[in-house]
């Protein structure tokens, strides 16, 4: 089940305009104003936006470019798409595997093989692949596209009082597209039936194509078959799977060599570390056994020299100036000489028994580093002359006896195409009458109906409707009844409260089973006429100053949208005046106002430009987005 994705918001550009963005929520956003001011234009943007092919206003407003920000549980994809221009710029997170590139908005005959923006949005929504609908009672096929159900869940003010269901447009695709999206059912699986005008076509287009394609089969099939005499047709796979085994047990051997020359290769570094370290030890300990030596030296020289100078007699007079010279005792530096020196010579006993026990550690070690460099010449042997021979010699049997079944299954492939082109022949030749006929409707599950039902009376209920138990979904005709009475017996105002109804049912429906989850809905004036009627108790109960509905049937109906916001992206479209009071402000909710009045966010969708007014000039103007008007009308 896939979340689908959000609008998170529309940025107009252009030469010589200002910039200018509408930001949404994923749940309930209602943009209301007085007329002409870009309501409409906004709706259908969306439309164009979304693979639709009508432009949404003229190009003398001087806006020319619009940027859509789609919102998903993954990431954000943007499409860029200049008004009038068949093509569209998809900018994705690299999540969704879309390359940046210029598509066209739906499949075509011309573009049939080309990704589209109606493919990236279905992506979306968890269908990867392309998808088909039927689109008539003999199963005839064609693209699910975005637009093949788009319409059901895009209102515009014009079909929001139809007298048709909300899924009467182009009925067969519409409603095969929603098998798809709510079960995920392969449409393609049911048969498919032409009549005789395009059988004959069939006939004459295919007949040559499937005869010459049987010629080559056949010349296939002789090359394969004497492949074959030389080498059998036997069974290889239990050989493939045997050898396979054989493989994945030598690449273990190698995995486990490999690890352990890994390891032995870590020691072999550790052991010549400290083996350096080691060394360099031993050389200050001969450093510093050679001090101790010349200091022992030095002493032994400062004794001997005092012994000397007690044997000499010293002078009576000055050899100088003759003055006679007074007799004095020599200091003795003799026993603190031969003290120093005993103790720097245990000291250095010391040191050559220290040095002693380094030499032995440093020889083991050297013992120790050469073992287990043997030991890593030993596996890299072992992988070099027994391991890596043996794989390569498996691998090569196995790719002999793969192309050897390679060459056994086209064979039978052929086999099996060449009776499939014989019985298309016979097909169509001898066409098969039409049975049955292909009826959507019958492949909604029981617990569809009942599901709208209990929704459809539950929105009733809770807008305070006078009939909602009596109110349910009809399988015949895929609408809404209050009880016997069919919606087009009611007036434009009622019809478009109960598409809204069944809309918001919908979308519930979607949202709580729908496998893939189209969470747009777009109501452009969702009760056209309603607040107007003089007949029905309770549609507007009270008013505001400004006369907007403030309590009754209405009022719950919007109020009830707001609480729905958890279902899925809802953008409502309304005049101010008929728009009841409700709180739009939930966390995942908005509300934008255009208009001239004090209360209003901004003038208009395109700065201050009315729909159907000439472009001005709006160099140097800054426009603000929604988020920055709100903020400034807190502050």
């Amino acid at each position: 089940m896939t979340n689908g994705f959000w609008i998170e918001s529309i940025h107009y550009t252009g030469e010589k305009v200002v910039p200018t963005t509408v930001e949404f929520k994923p749940g309930v956003n209602i943009v209301h104003g007085p007329s002409d001011t870009g309501k409409t234009y906004l709706a259908k943007t969306i439309k164009y936006m979304l693979a639709g092919s009508t432009r949404p206003f003229p190009t003398e407003t001087g806006y020319s470019v619009i940027t859509m920000t789609l919102r998903t549980d993954e990431g954000k994809v943007k499409l860029t798409r200049t008004i009038g221009s068949s093509k569209t710029t998809i900018s994705a997170d690299h999540v969704f595997g879309i390359v940046t590139d210029e598509y066209a908005a739906q499949p075509t005959e011309n573009n049939e093989n080309e990704y589209t923006v109606s493919d990236a949005l279905l992506r979306l929504m968890g269908i990867k692949e392309r998808r088909v609908v039927l689109t008539n009672q003999y199963g005839s096929r064609k693209p699910l596209t975005w637009k093949t159900f788009s319409d059901t869940l895009h209102r515009s003010e014009g079909r929001i009082t139809s007298e048709e269901s909300i899924f009467s447009t182009a009925k067969f695709a519409t409603l095969s597209a929603f098998l798809t999206l709510f079960y995920d059912q392969n449409l393609s699986l049911l048969p498919e039936h032409e009549d005789p005008a395009d059988q004959k076509v069939r006939k004459d287009i295919l007949a040559p194509h499937l005869d010459r394609r049987l010629r080559e089969i056949e010349t296939r099939l002789g090359i394969l078959q004497d492949q074959l005499q030389e080498t059998g047709d036997r069974d290889v796979s239990q050989e493939i799977t045997s050898l396979t085994t054989q493989l994945q047990q030598l690449n273990q051997i190698q995995d486990t060599a490999r690890f352990e020359l890994a390891n032995v290769t870590d020691k072999i570094a550790k052991a010549e570390q400290e083996l350096t370290v080691r060394s360099m030890s031993a050389r200050h300990y001969d450093d510093l056994a050679s001090v101790y030596v010349g200091n022992i030296k030095r002493l032994t020289f400062i004794a001997d020299a005092q012994t000397a100078i007690e044997g000499t007699e010293p002078p009576a007079a000055c050899p100088f100036c003759d003055s006679p010279l007074e007799a004095h005792q020599e200091t003795d530096y003799r026993h603190a000489a031969q003290a120093e020196a005993e103790t720097i010579a245990e000291d250095l006993e010391e040191l050559s028994t220290v040095r002693a026990s380094l030499d032995q550690h440093v020889h083991v070690l050297e013992q120790r580093l050469e073992a287990l460099r043997e030991k890593q010449r030993d596996i890299e042997r072992q992988l070099a002359q027994a391991v890596l021979p043996q794989i390569t010699r498996v691998r090569d049997q196995i790719r002999s006896l793969e192309s050897h079944q390679a060459a056994v299954t086209e064979y039978k492939m052929l086999e099996y195409e060449h009776e499939d082109i014989r019985e298309q022949l016979t097909d169509i030749l001898n066409p098969v009458e039409l049975d049955t006929e292909f009826e959507p409707a019958a492949h909604f599950p029981r617990e569809f109906y009942t599901e709208m039902t209990r929704y459809i009376r539950e929105i009733l209920t809770e807008t305070h409707f006078g009939d909602a138990d009596k109110a349910f979904f009809d399988p015949d005709t895929f609408d809404i009844k209050i009880g016997y009475k069919a919606k087009r017996s009611h007036g434009k105002g009622y019809r478009a409260f109960f598409n809204t109804i069944l809309v918001l049912a919908l979308r519930q429906y979607i949202h709580e089973h729908a496998l893939h989850k189209p969470n747009v809905v777009v109501l452009d004036t969702p009760t056209l006429g309603l607040e107007h009627q003089k007949s029905g108790d309770g549609l507007v109960t009270s008013r505001d100053e400004n006369g907007r509905p403030r309590l009754g049937l209405l009022r719950n109906l919007f109020d009830h949208m707001v609480d729905t916001g958890e279902f899925g992206q809802l953008i409502i479209l309304n005049n101010t005046d008929v728009t009841p009071t409700t709180d739009f402000g939930s966390i995942d909710s908005t509300e934008l106002v255009f208009g001239e009045h004090d209360e209003a966010d901004r003038s208009g969708l395109l700065v201050d430009l009315r729909e159907g007014d000439e472009v001005q000039d709006l160099d140097g103007i800054e426009q603000p987005s929604l988020l920055d008007d709100l903020e400034t009308r807190a502050d």
